[in-house]
């Protein structure tokens, strides 16, 4: 069989077609001697596309596009986690709980004049608890009782909120005496 070197010429510089590929791999199973000499073209072809694409440009290009590959993925992950602190931190501020000052009053005690954050005026009567937020938001004015009291309510544009075991009700002036079921 004769065969055309000028195949192992195109196999070098890769632009064999199909066909001309099955006939070099027909040549190089003929013979071991064949098999040595596509050995040797296969090495050059790898050095030559090695020494190709070896120098210093494209070099610094491949790592260029790697390292904004890196920056992208690391601003993903920054905004990611900007996002979970932000949701973190909002929905702390929104769900924390209140602290609340207890004012508490013994059987013994008679009446306690208290005045709140907003002016509003509460006496209570004895054996009674009280408790009054830290401050009010500018939504409601909530405040938690259990016993007797009377509410002189600070004018406002929302009224304030009463709760106890039974029932919850807005206020403009009030007296309420509460007894716990039993």
């Amino acid at each position: 069989m004769e065969f055309n070197y000028a195949l192992l010429v195109k196999y070098l510089i890769g632009s064999l077609s199909s066909e001309e590929m099955e006939e070099v791999m027909r040549w190089r199973d003929l013979s071991a001697e064949n098999e040595t000499v596509f050995s040797e073209v296969l090495r050059l072809r790898l050095s030559w596309n090695t020494a190709k694409y070896a120098d210093n440009e494209r070099i610094d290009m491949a790592l260029e596009k790697v390292n904004a590959r890196i920056a992208r993925s690391l601003l993903k992950y920054a905004a990611v986690i900007l996002l979970l602190v932000s949701f973190s931190a909002v929905g702390w501020n929104y769900f924390k709980p209140e602290t609340y000052m207890t004012i508490a009053l013994g059987d013994s005690e008679g009446v306690k004049k208290v005045t709140l954050d907003d002016g509003s005026i509460v006496w209570l009567r004895g054996n009674s608890v009280l408790k009054i937020p830290q401050s009010f938001s500018a939504v409601n004015r909530t405040v938690s009782l259990q016993g007797e009291a009377f509410f002189d309510i600070a004018k406002n544009a929302s009224p304030c909120k009463e709760k106890h075991s039974l029932t919850s009700q807005r206020m403009l002036i009030h007296y309420l005496s509460l007894l716990p079921i039993m």
